[in-house]
C-alpha cells in the first residue's frame, strides 16, 4: 500500500479535450456518485493543469492547504475519481521522492452516461430512480418533425476537392497525436492484443489470419461463457485448419462447444453459496447487482445462481441462442436469467426464456438497468388497485411441435419478483 506524504510532488495532465459542458455534466451527474469532495478535487486538478504550464510539480501540501482539505480526504475523493474513470493516477518513484501523475479524463456524455448501466444504476441509487428519470429527461433531445425535401449543398459540389493533390497526400501521412475525448473504462474488456499474444505462444497463426466476422464470434463466445482470453486462444488453435481458405479456416461452431466446457481462470466452485429468493450478492444492494450483471458472464451468473453447479449443455445451448438469435448483450442475459430462475422454482426454462428474450429483443433493451425497467413495468400489477398492468403482445417461440414445457413461468405470478427489489 503507497501512503501518500504532504511532501510528496504531483503533476496533473489533462489529455483530453474539456468543454464548460463538460462541468454541467460532472456537477448534475458525476457529484450525486462521489460527492462534492471528489467534485473539488477534479475541477482544482483542471485548474492545477494550467498553473503548471508555468510550475511543472506541485506539493501535495500547498494543494491541500489551498483546498482546506486532509490527506484522508483527499485521498478517499481521488479513489472515487479513479473508479467512474475521471482520473487515472501513476505513481513515479526517484530515490526518496515520489511524483504522482494525475491523467485528466473527459466525463461521458450525458448520452454515454444514462447508456452506462454502472453509472446509471449508482445515480439511481443514489437519488432515487424517480429523481434519476427527471434528470435523465434533462438531458433529452426533441426533435421538430420537418417538412420538404433536404436541398442542402454538399461538400463535393462546392470544393471539387482533387484527392492527388499534394495538400492530401501530406494531410494523409499526419501522424501526430492531437486531443480528443480520452475516457477511462470501467468494465473490463475482450482484449484483442492478450489474445493474440497468447495464440502466437502456442502457435504459428497471425492476425492477418483470421476475418472481422470471426474475431466478432470468437470474442462473443469468449464474454458469454467468460473464459479469459487465454482460454480462448488455446482452443481456436485447436480448431483451426490452416488449409482451408480465409474465412473458413476456424471452426466455430467447435469452438463454441469446447467453450462451453472450459472455465475461467477467475471463476472458482461456489457450491457454499447459497442463494435465497430474490437475493443473489447479500443485502449489497440494488447498485451491486447491477454491476455485478454488468462484469460477469453469463455462464457464471447461471452457475452461482445454481449453487455453484456446472451449467448443463442444453441451458448453455439457450443462452447461447440469447445472444446470437435474439441479439442481447451478457447484462441483459444476465437479468433474464436471474428473473427466470426466480420466477420459476429454479427451473431454467427454455419456452419462458425466449418468450421474455422475445420482448426484449423488439424493445432494443441494451443494458441491464433497461431490463430490469422493462420487466418490472411489464410484469408486475399495481398494488393499489390489484390490477395488472398491460403486457406486450410476446409472440411465443416456435416450439417445433414438442408439447411446451409445463414448467414455463405463470405470469399473474411474476408480480413477487420486484417486490424485494
Amino acid at each position: 500500500m503507497v501512503v501518500l506524504s504532504e511532501q510528496d510532488m504531483f503533476e496533473v495532465r489533462v489529455s483530453t479535450l474539456l468543454a464548460d459542458y463538460d462541468r454541467e455534466t460532472i456537477t448534475n451527474l458525476y457529484q450525486p456518485i462521489i460527492g462534492y469532495s471528489a467534485l473539488a478535487i477534479y475541477f482544482s486538478f483542471w485548474s492545477e493543469s494550467k498553473n503548471q504550464k508555468v510550475l511543472s510539480l506541485s506539493s501535495h501540501e500547498q494543494f491541500l492547504a489551498r483546498m482546506k482539505m486532509t490527506p484522508g480526504t483527499f485521498l478517499e475523493g481521488r479513489k472515487l475519481l479513479e473508479a467512474v474513470g475521471l482520473v487515472k493516477t501513476r505513481l513515479e518513484r526517484i530515490k526518496d521522492v515520489k511524483i504522482y501523475h494525475y491523467e485528466l479524463l473527459a466525463p461521458r456524455t450525458p448520452q454515454g452516461f444514462f447508456g452506462d448501466t454502472l453509472l446509471f444504476g449508482l445515480l439511481i441509487q443514489a437519488i432515487g430512480e424517480s429523481d434519476a428519470q427527471k434528470m435523465k429527461r434533462v438531458y433529452e433531445v426533441h426533435h421538430l418533425e420537418t417538412a420538404g425535401d433536404d436541398i442542402s449543398t454538399s461538400f463535393n459540389d462546392v470544393f471539387h476537392p482533387n484527392f492527388e493533390d499534394a495538400a492530401f497526400m501530406q494531410a494523409s501521412k499526419s501522424s501526430s497525436t492531437i486531443a480528443g475525448r480520452n475516457r477511462s473504462k470501467i468494465a473490463t474488456e475482450f482484449s484483442y492484443d492478450a489474445f493474440f499474444t497468447s495464440l502466437k505462444s502456442e502457435s504459428q497463426i497471425s492476425e492477418t489470419a483470421f476475418t472481422k466476422i470471426e474475431m466478432k464470434e470468437i470474442e462473443r463466445l469468449s464474454t458469454l461463457y467468460g473464459v479469459s482470453e487465454e482460454v480462448a486462444a488455446h482452443v481456436v488453435a485447436n480448431c483451426y485448419s490452416p488449409e482451408k481458405e480465409k474465412g473458413k479456416r476456424v471452426d466455430l461452431h467447435q469452438v463454441n462447444e469446447d467453450l462451453k466446457n472450459e472455465v475461467s481462470y477467475s471463476t472458482a466452485s461456489r457450491k457454499s453459496n447459497k442463494r435465497s429468493k430474490n437475493k443473489v450478492l447479500g443485502d449489497d444492494g440494488l447498485a451491486a447487482k447491477i454491476r455485478w450483471f454488468e462484469v460477469t458472464s453469463p455462464k457464471e451468473v447461471l452457475s452461482v445462481l445454481q449453487n455453484g453447479t456446472k451449467p448443463a449443455r442444453a441451458d448453455l445451448n439457450i443462452i447461447d441462442s440469447l445472444s446470437k438469435d435474439y441479439n442481447l448483450a451478457n447484462p441483459v442475459i444476465n437479468v433474464v436469467i436471474d428473473f427466470v430462475l426466480t420466477m420459476n422454482n429454479n427451473v431454467f426454462s427454455k419456452y419462458s426464456v425466449e418468450k421474455i428474450a422475445a420482448s426484449l429483443s423488439r424493445e432494443n433493451i441494451e443494458t441491464a438497468v433497461d431490463a430490469m425497467e422493462y420487466l418490472r413495468n411489464n410484469y408486475t400489477k399495481d398494488k393499489k388497485k390489484g390490477v395488472k398492468k398491460s403486457e406486450p403482445k410476446v409472440e411465443e417461440a416456435p416450439t417445433n411441435n414438442k408439447q411446451v414445457e409445463e414448467s414455463s413461468i405463470d405470469d399473474d405470478e411474476l408480480m413477487n419478483f420486484f417486490e424485494d427489489r
